[in-house]
């Protein structure tokens, strides 16, 4: 275990000396500079029941790939399904699903700092204020309320599957796949004010940069409801416009908006971009050829699309890095069934 754990403290050395970071001998130990340096995080799932979840690092400098670094750092495995990461305030959320637990751990040298225990499927984790968290979830018909203070939680009753949300001027926003409805909740008081009817599953959300809400909803092929994406005005929290997407016998799955040239990049299948706020026409960039499109993000730091690729969900996966237009630049093998990825 000490030459593995030399190894990885030799490979973070290298990164931080591409990554052009002053660091003092301390910090040089594990550190993996995140915050706009040159490194990207990936966590994948792992396969369903085994375990094996893990976290991959890109660096964008050096071009070097580790696999496995939580394990090799914390000396323990992260569990069953790492379905999510949240990065806030310097520390990194990661949400691991089939295990009912968030492992909380530094963002600088991923070493481990608490759990978030007794959840039952957890899905998103989002700071509402300094004090308080929301936490969704696939099971348990209800949102956990974390009080980071006291290490109490509270709970907010609601019917059936949460799954993404967005914190924003005093409520939540959280989409419920089972009613195809976005919550909205008085972030003050825990309170379900409002449910907005949206299309078919909504899974993914993001805020454009006039404040407005896109919720991709995933469709129901076997009803003949496509895939489509609503549009939530939230000062009077209504769906001003919805459009439904291409119908390619699949199912929309991760939405992601470049909030400095507002154009809107979605999975659908194959990768799209809309071009502007005001339009609705997709335009494919990207086709799948035998892939398996997972999720999407933008690199706020230069524009880049990094798509995950979980394969067949049983090997290991790949991380495509795009340009805006749709030109491969980088692929990068990932651990198994890659998901979410921080920058």
């Amino acid at each position: 275990m000490m030459k593995k754990l030399n190894s990885i403290i030799i490979s973070f050395l290298i990164i931080a000396t591409y990554s052009c970071i002053k660091l003092n001998p301390d910090e040089i130990i594990t550190n993996v500079t995140l915050n706009g340096n040159g490194l990207v995080l990936i966590g994948n799932e792992g396969n369903f029941q085994n375990g094996n979840a893990s976290l991959s690092s890109y660096n964008e400098n050096s071009k070097q790939v580790l696999n496995n670094i939580y394990q090799s750092i914390n000396q323990e495995p992260i569990g069953d399904v790492l379905h999510s990461i949240y990065h806030s305030d310097h520390l990194l959320y990661l949400v691991v699903n089939n295990s009912g637990k968030i492992i909380v751990i530094d963002d600088k040298n991923l070493e481990k700092k608490m759990e978030i225990k007794n959840l039952t499927s957890p899905r998103k984790i989002a700071k509402v204020d300094n004090s308080k968290f929301y936490i969704t979830d696939l099971y348990a018909d209800e949102i956990s309320v974390y009080n980071n203070y006291d290490q109490t939680t509270s709970k907010i009753s609601v019917n059936g599957w949460c799954e993404d949300l967005i914190i924003k001027n005093g409520k939540a926003y959280v989409c419920n796949v089972a009613n195809n409805q976005v919550y909205v909740i008085n972030s003050v008081s825990d309170i379900i004010i409002d449910s907005i009817q949206t299309g078919k599953n909504p899974s993914s959300m993001k805020e454009d940069s006039r404040g407005n809400l896109w919720v991709l909803c995933q469709g129901d092929n076997s009803n003949n409801e496509f895939s489509s994406i609503s549009i939530i005005e939230t000062e009077n929290d209504v769906v001003f416009k919805s459009f439904n997407l291409e119908n390619n016998q699949s199912y929309a799955t991760s939405i992601d908006i470049d909030n400095q040239t507002n154009q809107v990049y979605f999975i659908n299948k194959h990768i799209y971009r809309i071009r502007n706020l005001d339009d609705t026409l997709a335009t494919k960039i990207w086709s799948n050829n035998s892939n398996n499109f997972y999720n999407l993000k933008i690199n706020p730091y230069n524009n880049d699309l990094y798509i995950t690729d979980a394969k067949d969900y049983v090997q290991n996966g790949i991380l495509y890095v795009i340009d805006s237009s749709g030109n491969l630049k980088e692929e990068i093998a990932t651990g198994i069934i890659p998901k979410s990825i921080v920058f």
